[in-house]
């Protein structure tokens, strides 16, 4: 004898079966479900042809299951308590993948090929189809408090805080390199003193940085203007100390940086994404021998949240 395969004829047909051999007959079931007694019965009777068992003894003397009939009321009560049970599975997955994500990163970090947010995000949308995904943009500085405080449920930054609540985990690399306004009038000698290499002694880097100044005592020693980020990791840092640079300006944002290039203030690391993007001849790289700079980004989310269904699907797709 072959595989049997249930159908949802079957089903139906079971969902007839169950109630009659509640109420020991067919009247009661038929007034319930709305249906004729012709209706029920003709649903029992296929049923039996279906399963090729004959399932109960229905007439003048009463209704009885056969032996037969009993199996296969045991196991459609437990088919249907099966399929109950999978019906509350799927609801208690809509309601907790419902509601918000909140994905926290600082600005143009979305936009970086590397990153693999958008493809993440994606399939995140079509993995929780009921799920709203907010995206928001944040200072570094604040990322990691954020998180802490639920605000956001995954943050992506390159300055991680390191708070002993949260959960780190290395994301992608971003590459930044020294980019200048092609019309600069210092092109050609910022050129010069970075093709030297980061040979600047840090005393002295460190002093052309803090005070602003273009020149040591004397007016012997060259500087180079620089436009400073707020958000500075320890490699930036590394790279501002090993070369004669003074702070011309600062920037909050990669925009307003990027400003302050384009009006030939001075030089700047931007990631090579975003200047790719910005699509302007009107800006140059100025290569060293310490560029590009790399930035390692790390997925940052609380330790008690680790276990929610939303918070693993989307590190999953970053990792």
């Amino acid at each position: 004898m072959g595989r049997f395969a249930l159908s949802n004829y079957d089903i139906r047909h079971l969902g007839t079966f169950l109630p009659v051999v509640g109420h020991g007959g067919v009247p009661a079931p038929a007034y319930r479900l709305g249906a004729s007694l012709s209706a029920v019965s003709r649903d029992l009777s296929a049923l039996e042809s279906r399963l090729g068992l004959q399932l109960c003894r229905r007439g003048r003397s009463g209704f009885a299951l056969t032996p037969q009939g009993e199996e296969v009321h045991r196991g459609a009560i437990k088919l249907f308590a099966d399929l109950q049970s999978f019906e509350h599975v799927i609801q208690s997955t809509r309601q907790t993948l419902g509601g918000t994500f909140n994905l926290g990163v600082i600005d143009n970090v979305v936009t970086n090929p590397e990153a693999g947010l958008v493809a993440a995000l994606s399939d995140m949308h079509r993995l929780f189809p009921d799920m709203l995904i907010s995206v928001s943009v944040h200072t570094v500085s604040l990322i990691d408090v954020q998180v802490r405080e639920r605000k956001i449920d995954v943050g992506i930054t390159g300055q991680p805080e390191w708070l002993e609540q949260l959960e780190y985990e290395p994301a992608f690399i971003e590459q930044h390199r020294l980019y200048m306004s092609a019309l600069s009038p210092n092109l050609s000698r910022t050129r010069a003193l970075l093709a030297q290499g980061g040979s600047v002694p840090k005393s002295h880097a460190t002093e052309g940085r803090a005070t602003g100044s273009g020149a040591a005592e004397g007016g012997t020693r060259q500087t180079i203007p620089y436009i400073s980020r707020d958000y500075r990791s320890d490699v930036f840092r590394t790279f501002e100390q090993s070369y004669p640079l003074h702070v011309a300006a600062r920037g909050s944002t990669l925009e307003s940086v990027l400003a302050s290039v384009l009006a030939g203030v001075g030089c700047a690391l931007l990631p090579a994404h975003f200047v790719s993007m910005a699509g302007t001849d009107a800006l140059v790289e100025v290569e060293t021998p310490d560029t590009p700079v790399e930035v390692q980004f790390y997925s940052v989310y609380r330790r008690d949240a680790a276990n929610r269904r939303a918070i693993r699907a989307l590190l999953d797709r970053l990792r």
